[in-house]
């Protein structure tokens, strides 16, 4: 299976047993040879969610969870992928795209990834296949 990028909103449905997309998202990424890739700023935005919905020691293992993962591969951006980012974030007044989206949509474009692992419609709605 080709590499997926791993949005936050499929992070914490993976992590929360009763999720809406739970039961999908595990089946998907137990498939033989898959690769996942998220970014730092995905993490970042995953600990920040899981902190405001739970507490300190669920947001701890949520990100230790991604970082220890031998099938995850998180993505450090670089000065011009965030700047990229920015322009697409002030190019797309009519989204409801986050910071952290347009940086995933410029490094998945520059992994040659089409596909997400997303519970919502922003990759869709920028070209990308989004999965379950």
């Amino acid at each position: 299976m080709k590499p997926v990028f791993v949005d936050t909103s499929g992070w914490y449905d993976l992590l929360f047993l009763g999720a809406p997309k739970h039961d999908g998202i595990v089946k998907l990424m137990q498939l033989p040879g898959t690769t996942l890739v998220t970014s730092t700023y995905v993490l970042d935005e995953l600990v920040a969610l899981v902190l405001a919905r739970s507490d300190h020691s669920a947001a701890v293992r949520a990100g230790a969870h991604i970082r220890s993962a031998a099938e995850v591969r998180v993505e450090h951006p670089d000065a011009t992928e965030e700047l990229r980012a920015w322009a697409l974030f002030l190019d797309r007044p009519d989204k409801t795209y986050t910071l952290t989206d347009c940086l995933s949509f410029v490094m998945m474009r520059r992994l040659k990834i089409d596909a997400a692992i997303a519970t919502d419609d922003h990759f869709r709605q920028e070209g990308f296949v989004v999965l379950p």
